[in-house]
């Protein structure tokens, strides 16, 4: 597996990009209360939940252009110093989320605070992941890409975890401390210290290796990384965007979407679901890292077949077999931690995978361009589509989709092993390619980039 140094590396960028994570999502499951205490009371119920949720949807909104000009300088100025200010660009606005005024204290100015605290929150988590997913990948051993791949996604995930905790435990403890408004601002306030924290041990990280490299023989990118990855890079691109794809109606449909319509057209009590959900999160998070290391000893192009094969094959058997298990009141537990694993496949190797796609000079401009843009059209708008094909279709119209990403899958297995690629085992082909995709502005060919 990992060395000391990988293990470092990863272990550190991976925790600070969990944080930010939970930080994003732990919104999300305390929405009713922040309903209750930053819009006014006499509002219809409904209303407030619509007012709550399009606060939310602003950090989605902002993320894209937000993740595009914080990876810009990440190319520009190097790894390490926006690696630092992006978490610590999470965690104050955080923290300041759980002691913000409520909308008896201060009227319209609560929710306006929150709305841009909101913002903020979006503008560091589109540029976390991208930069935590090159910093590792650029610190990793070319045998271990696939590892260090698998335990930074892995870590990452169990932010939702940790979120879903939070907000449990500060509830508890809102009740036996009298103080309602806990239950929301203890998952801020502690989310926000621990934030800092992290940023306070990210200035003992190392500049990336390849990047500090590049730097110093002043090979950086000759004109603006994003213009370079739309030019030079954009089949890379419509790539790591199909990847977003993949991973996003995978996590949407089974950790997402069908616990909600576990709820809705299924009357399945919420606590049972949220058990369900978060056993299937864990399964996930936990086999990633073994994931990662079995694409590492088989290469990209055959875990993705076999991410397609299995997938498809388990989406199949978890919607013929959920009318069963619900009519049995079995538990729900095994079949959403059976999907957990099998979607783990595909989505380990996404973060080292779309690293490599593109050259360090431009890496984290090329990959916070599919993974923010795809965010923001897969993961926004699947829970819309999901809701009007289940309206029209019935409750297993979502396994269409999932079925579409493992077709999906399968095509990038195969255009992969006819990519050239930057980083890992797998790189050592650009060698034959470097003539007639030589790198301009007096860029090394390919084999040194390794």
């Amino acid at each position: 597996m990992l060395n000391r140094r990988e293990t470092r590396m990863v272990g550190l960028a991976a925790l600070g990009a969990m944080l930010e994570f939970y930080d994003f999502v732990v919104y999300l499951f305390v929405a009713t209360a922040l309903g209750d205490a930053f819009f006014p009371p006499d509002v219809a119920p409904w209303t407030r939940q619509v007012q709550t949720f399009a606060i939310f949807a602003i950090g989605y909104l902002v993320r894209p252009i937000a993740g595009i000009v914080m990876a810009h300088f990440g190319d520009v100025i190097g790894r390490k110093k926006m690696f630092i200010f992006l978490i610590v660009l999470m965690a104050v606005p955080t923290f300041l989320i759980g002691v913000l005024p409520t909308y008896a204290q201060a009227g319209i100015l609560a929710p306006v605070a929150l709305l841009a605290l909101r913002a903020l929150q979006g503008c560091a988590v589109g540029g976390e992941l991208p930069g935590a997913a090159v910093f590792a990948s650029e610190h990793a051993s070319p045998t271990r890409l696939g590892a260090s791949s698998g335990t930074l996604h892995g870590v990452v995930h169990l932010g939702l975890v940790l979120g879903t905790g939070a907000a449990a435990l500060s509830s508890v403890i809102a009740v036996k401390a009298g103080m309602p408004s806990l239950a929301w601002r203890l998952p801020f306030l502690a989310g926000g210290v621990f934030g800092l924290v992290a940023a306070w041990l990210r200035r003992h990280l190392e500049e990336s290796p390849l990047y500090a490299e590049i730097r110093q023989s002043n090979q950086l990118s000759a004109t603006t990384p994003l213009r370079a990855v739309l030019t030079e890079h954009a089949g890379a691109c419509m790539f790591g965007l199909a990847l977003m794809f993949v991973m996003a109606i995978f996590s949407t449909v089974f950790f997402q979407f069908v616990p909600a319509m576990l709820t809705t057209a299924y009357q399945i009590p919420r606590q049972d679901v949220l058990h369900a959900n978060m056993l299937g999160t864990l399964g996930l998070a936990v086999s990633m890292p073994l994931w990662g290391r079995v694409g590492d000893l088989l290469g990209w192009a055959r875990v993705l077949a076999l991410g397609a094969a299995v997938n498809l094959l388990v989406a199949v058997w978890f919607f013929h077999t959920l009318p069963g298990v619900l009519a049995a009141h079995d538990t729900l537990a095994m079949p959403f931690c059976v999907v957990g694993v099998a979607v783990a496949i595909v989505i380990a190797q996404v973060p080292g995978l779309t690293a490599s796609l593109f050259p360090t000079r431009v890496r984290q401009s090329g990959y916070a361009v599919p993974y923010n843009v795809g965010a923001a059209l897969f993961a926004g708008l699947s829970p819309v589509t999901l809701s009007w094909l289940v309206r029209d279709f019935g409750t297993s119209a979502p396994l269409y989709p999932v079925l579409v990403a493992a077709v999906v899958t399968a095509c990038l297995a195969w255009k992969v092993a006819r990519m050239p690629l930057y980083l890992g085992i797998h790189a050592k082909r650009r060698a034959s390619v470097s003539a007639q995709t030589a790198e301009p502005h007096g860029m090394p060919d390919y084999t040194k980039e390794i």
